[in-house]
């Protein structure tokens, strides 16, 4: 059994970015691929605690706004928009706010 790691608290592991958003490990890599989520760096910490994703804090919440996004009924196209408008609204910041729902 490897040691539990210490990580900075600026960054988030792959594990967190699942359980905010309520998602899957591949779902997480769909989204970084998709670009609804950064790129997460890779971080080994040498036999025995091996290679691991790091995301900056932010990807959280980030996450979490996707998978709401996403549940309320927007397209990947329509939250890569919202995302891009929060962005550049807030310098970039990765921080984000609930939008509004559709209405059915």
């Amino acid at each position: 059994m490897s040691p539990p790691r210490n990580l900075d608290p600026a960054f988030a592991s792959t594990d967190e970015v699942m359980a905010a958003a309520g998602v899957a490990r591949r779902t997480v890599s769909t989204w970084v691929a998709l670009g609804l989520l950064p790129a997460p760096t890779k971080v080994s910490l040498g036999s025995p605690g091996g290679v691991f994703n790091r995301f900056p804090a932010w990807a959280v919440d980030r996450a979490r706004y996707v998978a709401r996004q996403r549940a309320a009924g927007f397209t990947i196209e329509e939250v890569l928009a919202m995302l891009a408008e929060l962005d550049a609204s807030q310098g970039g910041s990765g921080t984000v706010r609930a939008a509004e729902p559709r209405g059915f």
